[in-house]
């Protein structure tokens, strides 16, 4: 009787251990926006960018969330992005990188979203508010449905290369804009540059390999579309 107990037990706690993995992220290289579609912007938007950079799959609120664990009150704000560093078997785990006291998990089949902690007392905040168990991880299912979209997060400490392409006004039948470049998330001076086109030569400009056609520009938007990117 004692053999099968302690067999009981150690098949019971092995139940609640589970294995996490660590997602790696993918290299990509994206251009905004696609070739020959008219697109308008506004004055200090970028009408066109490339970026070359590791990249990982992450949700973005759509809807603030606020509950309550023990005597603190989280808040998740719409545009919060959480990204998915690792996975359990059946949940995709998602935290946000200012604030790893709380994350969200996703099930695998029915897409059902949790908030969870870790269940341990050193791990950030500790509750006893929590739906279920699932390994050393705490499943809470807030009063809220929690709403999202899908997206990227590039990650920035590892290769990360953006360029853009900004309007910047007209005077009179000149264009203003301004080329950028970005390396690991930080602007680069040295490779900032202002420039300025003249319409009465041509609706089309260029920048590196970069070729605009112009349709339509006021001091506050232009309409355009790529002919080709950097």
């Amino acid at each position: 009787m004692k053999k099968l107990l302690i067999l009981f037990f150690l098949v019971a706690a092995s139940s609640c251990s589970v294995n996490k993995t660590i997602v790696t992220p993918k290299h990509s290289i994206n251009f905004s926006p696609k070739l020959n579609i008219i697109n308008n912007r506004n004055i200090g938007v970028a009408i066109a960018y490339k970026e070359d950079a590791y990249e990982q799959n992450a949700i973005q609120m759509t809807k603030k969330i606020k509950h309550q664990l023990n005597e603190q009150t989280k808040i998740i704000d719409i545009g919060e992005v959480f990204i998915n560093n690792y996975n359990l078997e059946k949940y995709l785990l998602f935290n946000n990188p200012n604030d790893l006291s709380i994350g969200i998990a996703i099930n695998k089949d029915d897409k059902t979203a949790y908030l969870y902690t870790n269940t341990t007392y050193g791990d950030g905040i500790y509750s006893n508010d929590f739906n279920f168990i699932y390994g050393e991880l705490k499943f809470i299912a807030p009063k809220e449905k929690i709403e999202y979209i899908e997206t990227k997060s590039p990650v920035k400490d590892k290769k990360y290369f953006k360029q853009e392409f900004i309007y910047n006004g007209r005077i009179g039948n000149s264009l203003k804009f301004i080329y950028r470049e970005y390396l690991n998330d930080y602007a680069r001076p040295a490779f900032s540059q202002d420039l300025q086109y003249d319409l009465s030569e041509s609706n089309i400009i260029g920048f590196k390999d970069l070729r605009i056609e112009i349709f339509e520009v006021t001091n506050t938007q232009i309409k355009y579309k790529v002919l080709s990117s950097f």
